[in-house]
């Protein structure tokens, strides 16, 4: 019976751990890595004197698609074995945020967008004014250019080489003409997070935004008794771009979260996508420098809870007004009471407590005393006399 009992148990674990599988949304492709050595430019000399090197990195960004890609800021290592995601230009306030048009968000985005790879290195240096223009120099110019919008850095104009300071100054002048440029990742939901009070109807709504005309897979994890519904009441299991979505509750939970996973596969990926290391790991931030088709994934949270009970204030007392004082009338003096004479108090103790001791007494006392002994004798006389 024992062992029965053992292998049903193993059983629903084993059916318990493959339901936990096939329900959680996959996440091995959902980061990227550099896949292989970059290729080199010419070192930059910067005004300071520092000399730094360039290069043009290569990030992997599906199962075998790889985008080549430009740091962006000059004191931060770049580590091959890190994990990159997508981020939105956005989420990086010194980038997006200024007060400067154009933003340097988007001339970092027209200097990728005008310069090698995504430009052949002929049109490139025509445009340039630069004949025979060299795939190492024009990976040193567009990496200084990237770090002059981004990171406020200049090279040294005398230290290095021409055709470097040639394709330099055409990228940083043109980018000051940029006019807008890309911000939003190429998959995204927007609000990233909704809060609900004791919700009536479904949460939401929540919009989908996909570079890519193809659907995007939506998955829901944390909360029993809950469905992603479109606009009608349907559940749905995907989303296009544009389509609105909501979360169904049912009432009898009356507090929870659910988080909300979307990913879409082969989407298109534009130059200009910014990647950062995943959950905040630094490293070197990069911009793809190249169009392609990626691997990309997000998420958005939904929360709901019962209402608080109210506090009950209590009402103030109406004030009452204070009874006043009653007046307070003077006491009359008492009268003087004489005081009683030594005298007064002895005879008054000699009333209480009975005679007085007095000299008459004592000699009264005496004289039956004195008659009780004469009796006696003549007692003890008259006795002997009857004997004999």
């Amino acid at each position: 019976m024992s062992g029965i009992l053992l292998r049903c148990a193993a059983l629903l674990s084993a059916s318990a751990l493959i339901g936990t599988l096939t329900t959680a949304p996959v996440a091995a492709d959902d980061f990227s890595r550099l896949d292989r050595d970059p290729v080199a430019g010419l070192p930059v000399v910067l005004t300071d004197g520092d000399e730094v090197d360039t290069a043009l990195f290569s990030l992997r960004v599906a199962d075998e698609d790889s985008v080549r890609a430009y740091a962006l800021v000059v004191d931060e290592e770049v580590r091959p074995r890190t994990a990159y995601v997508e981020s939105a230009w956005a989420d990086r306030p010194e980038w997006t945020g200024t007060t400067g048009a154009p933003a340097p968000a988007n001339r970092a985005n027209w200097v990728v967008s005008n310069s090698y790879p995504n430009v052949a290195l002929p049109l490139l240096g025509a445009a340039s004014g630069v004949l025979f223009l060299e795939e190492a120099h024009a990976i040193a110019a567009t990496q200084a250019a990237l770090w002059n919008v981004l990171d406020g850095v200049e090279p040294d104009p005398e230290a290095n080489h021409p055709d470097v300071t040639a394709l330099y100054t055409y990228l940083v002048e043109g980018s000051l003409d940029a006019d807008g440029g890309t911000t939003a990742r190429s998959v995204e939901v927007s609000p990233a997070q909704v809060e609900e009070v004791s919700p009536e109807d479904p949460l939401g709504p929540l919009t989908v935004s996909s570079a890519g005309e193809g659907p995007v897979r939506l998955s829901l994890r944390g909360a029993p008794a809950s469905w992603l519904v479109d606009a009608a009441g349907r559940e749905i299991s995907q989303a296009h771009d544009g389509d609105e979505l909501f979360l169904d509750v049912d009432p009898s939970v009356p507090a929870g979260v659910a988080t909300l996973h979307m990913r879409g596969d082969e989407v298109p990926l534009e130059e200009g996508r910014l990647f950062t290391g995943r959950e905040g790991v630094r490293t070197q931030p990069l911009i793809t420098a190249e169009p392609g088709s990626a691997t990309s994934s997000t998420s958005a949270t939904f929360t709901w809870r019962g209402e608080e009970p109210q506090e009950r204030t209590e009402e103030p007392e109406p004030e009452t007004a204070e009874p006043e004082a009653p007046e307070v009338r003077e006491a009359p003096s008492p009268e003087p009471v004489p005081e009683e004479t030594p005298t007064a108090v002895a005879q008054h103790r000699n009333t209480e407590d009975g005679l007085a001791l007095t000299g008459t007494w004592l000699s009264g006392l005496l004289v039956i005393a004195g008659a009780l002994v004469v009796s006696g004798l003549l007692i003890l006389v008259l006795g002997r006399k009857r004997r004999d």
